[in-house]
C-alpha cells in the first residue's frame, strides 16, 4: 500500500539557539559543539548557527568571528554588514578577549590552583604565513594528570588553544586533531566525554557604537559539567 502525504513523518522542528543578547545591531547566542557556523562545501545541507539563528530572529545575518565546529560557546552575528564590521574591529582590539575553558592533559603532578603561563609561538596561516599570537593559560582546578584551564587569547588564529596547548605538551582532551588518540578513549570511556572539552564562556569588549565596555556570559555545558563531577567523585583521570 503507498503512503499518502499525510502518512509521512513530519519532519524533526529545527534546534533552537539560545540567544544570550540581542540589540538593534547584532545577536549573540550560545553554539553546541557540533554545529557548523555556516555551511561549506563540504557540508552544504547540514544544520549550521547562521541559517538557524537567521530563522529564529526573522532577520539576515553576517558573520564576523568563527567557532570550530567541535566548539561549543559564545558566537556573535551582525545584522548588516557594518555592524559586522565594526563588531570585528572591537574583538579585534588590543583590550578584547575571549575566555575559553578546556581541560588539558597535564604532564607530571605539579600543577596547582592559579598556575598561570603564556605561549606566543606564531601559527601558520593556510598560505603557510607565520602569524603572531598569544594565548594566556591559567588553572583553575587541578586534577591527578590534567587540569580545568582558563584560556584567554588575544588574537584568532586556526585552532589557536588547540595548537599552542599542544605546543606546550598539554593537549586538549577530545582533541582528535591535535590531541592523543588513546586519552581521548579513556576520557570516553571513564567519564563520557564525546566530544572537543572546549568552550568559549565569556567575551569583553567595547560596545561597537558606544564604546562601553561589554561582556557577555555563557555557562559550561551540562555534558561538560558531567565530566567534571566524574574527575572530582571517581579520582582524577
Amino acid at each position: 500500500m503507498v503512503g499518502t502525504p499525510e502518512d509521512e513523518p513530519s519532519p524533526a522542528p529545527a534546534p533552537q539557539l539560545r540567544i544570550l543578547h540581542q540589540e538593534e545591531a547584532f545577536v549573540v547566542v550560545s553554539k553546541p559543539s557540533g554545529l557548523l557556523v555556516h555551511r561549506d562545501e563540504h557540508h552544504p545541507d547540514a544544520d549550521a548557527a547562521l541559517q538557524l539563528v537567521r530563522d529564529q530572529v526573522g532577520r539576515f545575518l553576517y558573520p564576523f568571528h568563527r567557532l570550530d565546529r567541535a566548539t561549543s560557546g559564545i558566537l556573535m552575528f551582525g545584522f548588516s554588514k557594518d555592524s559586522a564590521a565594526a563588531l570585528q574591529k572591537s574583538l579585534a582590539a588590543k583590550d578584547a578577549h575571549k575566555d575559553y575553558i578546556a581541560l588539558l592533559r597535564h604532564p607530571g603532578s605539579n600543577h596547582t590552583f592559579g598556575e598561570r603561563w603564556t605561549c606566543e609561538r606564531p601559527l601558520h596561516d593556510d598560505k603557510e604565513v607565520a602569524r603572531e599570537c598569544r594565548t594566556d593559560f591559567e588553572v583553575l582546578e587541578a586534577f591527578r594528570r590534567c587540569a580545568l584551564v582558563r584560556c584567554r587569547i588575544f588574537t584568532g588564529r586556526y585552532h589557536q588553544i588547540r595548537r599552542h596547548a599542544n605546543h606546550c605538551g598539554r593537549h586538549v582532551i577530545g582533541d582528535t586533531t591535535h590531541g592523543k588518540g588513546r586519552i581521548n578513549a579513556a576520557f570516553r570511556e571513564r567519564h563520557g566525554l564525546h566530544r572537543l572539552f572546549l568552550h568559549l564562556g565569556h567575551v569583553a569588549m567595547a560596545h561597537p557604537t558606544t564604546g562601553e565596555r561589554i561582556e557577555f556570559d555563557d555557562p559550561m555545558p551540562e555534558e561538560l559539567e558531567r565530566v567534571l563531577v566524574s574527575l572530582r567523585t571517581g579520582g582524577g583521570a
